[in-house]
């Protein structure tokens, strides 16, 4: 029972501390506020600039120019979605226009020739004559690429429209789990959820230090009490603050428009959980390299950093594959633990698998505590309680 005692001793400290523990349990909540204005505020959309060239053709009995109806049906697609995505404008000059966008001011520019309506009208069997469509813009970045392959699709569309041809295939589009379901901002819900948790990295490794340097071990070592009793003590009262910043975390996506699942909130509360032991079991480790506080403010920033940024808690991340299990890929990025619990938050409240999908991420993250723990207890064990 001598982890109880530390337990409530821990308690009493944390209390004292309270600064530390709001940090801790106020930064995942804020974050999730912060991703909700970045996302919600600003709605993708992607600048194309027209200029029609068309000639059209013309003669006694007809008049056609199929580079106005072309922008006029591009005008009309591109405002009959609830939200604009597409926004087209018309340019007279070719050079203006490019100008704009080595300015950032558009992002595509489509340039109709001016045999477009006289290639159109064409006898398909001579092809008399081509139309060569000019589309100019950075091609490297991603604004041009997805404004530049959604304009041809609405082209394509108009020709379709305005030839009467029949498509010989049909597609159907599929949503894979709840993808087609969550919004920007829902999926980055789990990774924020476990962001919460590591950010007790703080918390978890100064309540762990603070008792060396205060000397106070001195007297809890004369109590015959083992490292892993301490640890025990001060790990139980971790889990309760990594469980409220969860809580806290959750409640804030949720009153943001965060919708759970239904009988998925075990599922997130169990990982939570074992990620939270894990982040304990990570801060053990490193709080055996502090002497105080002060260390673990001033070097606990890199690990720190390099959970929240490489484990797909802040963003999404790709990593190089180290080896395979079966279907299980473990990458280079899979040595941190949290990285198993982002991916496993993913899978069921994302891409709509069963719990038992996540099975071998679940393993890994489990497998990773237990290294975590057991190489944290002798690492504190040698670098602190042989001292004292």
């Amino acid at each position: 029972m001598k982890w109880y005692y530390v337990f409530l001793k821990s308690l009493k400290e944390q209390i004292r501390d309270y600064w530390i523990l709001l940090i801790v349990v106020l930064l995942a909540p804020f974050f999730i506020f912060v991703y909700y204005l970045m996302i919600e505020s600003e709605n993708p959309h992607y600048d194309v600039m027209l200029i029609n060239q068309d000639k059209g053709v013309f003669n006694r009995t007809f008049n056609i120019h199929l580079g106005d109806s072309l922008v006029t049906f591009l005008m009309e697609e591109s405002t009959a979605y609830e939200e604009s995505v597409l926004e087209f404008q018309i340019e007279e000059s070719r050079d203006e226009a490019i100008l704009k966008l080595q300015n950032n001011k558009a992002d595509v520019l489509l340039i109709i020739p001016e045999n477009f309506t006289g290639a159109l009208l064409s006898d398909p069997v001579l092809i008399s004559e081509t139309a060569t469509f000019e589309i100019v813009g950075n091609i490297s970045d991603m604004q041009y690429i997805i404004g530049a392959v959604w304009t041809e699709e609405l082209f394509n569309k108009f020709l379709i429209h305005s030839t009467g041809f029949e498509m010989p295939v049909n597609w159907k589009e599929i949503q894979l789990g709840h993808s087609g379901e969550r919004t920007a901002f829902e999926l980055y819900v789990p990774g924020m959820l476990i962001l919460a948790i590591i950010m007790m990295m703080f918390s978890a490794s100064a309540a762990i230090v603070r008792e060396p340097e205060i000397q106070t071990l001195k007297r809890l070592k004369l109590s015959n009490l083992s490292a892993l009793e301490f640890l025990t003590g001060v790990s139980l009262l971790q889990i309760f603050i990594a469980a409220l910043s969860v809580v806290l975390a959750l409640f804030t996506a949720m009153g943001l428009g965060y919708r759970i699942i239904p009988g998925t909130l075990w599922y997130i509360m169990f990982i939570s959980f074992l990620t939270s032991l894990s982040i304990i079991s990570f801060s053990l480790l490193f709080a055996a390299f502090c002497r105080s506080i002060k260390d673990v403010a001033i070097i606990g920033t890199f690990p720190m950093l390099l959970f929240m940024f490489f484990t797909g808690a802040a963003f999404p991340v790709g990593g190089h594959t180290l080896f395979n299990i079966g279907d299980f890929e473990f990458k280079l990025n899979g040595i941190l633990s949290a990285t198993h619990s982002v991916t496993a938050l993913n899978k069921v409240l994302v891409m709509g698998n069963d719990p038992h999908k996540a099975l071998p991420d679940i393993i890994a993250l489990v497998i990773l505590t237990i290294v975590y723990f057991i190489i944290g207890v002798w690492a504190f064990n040698k670098r602190h309680m042989k001292l004292v």
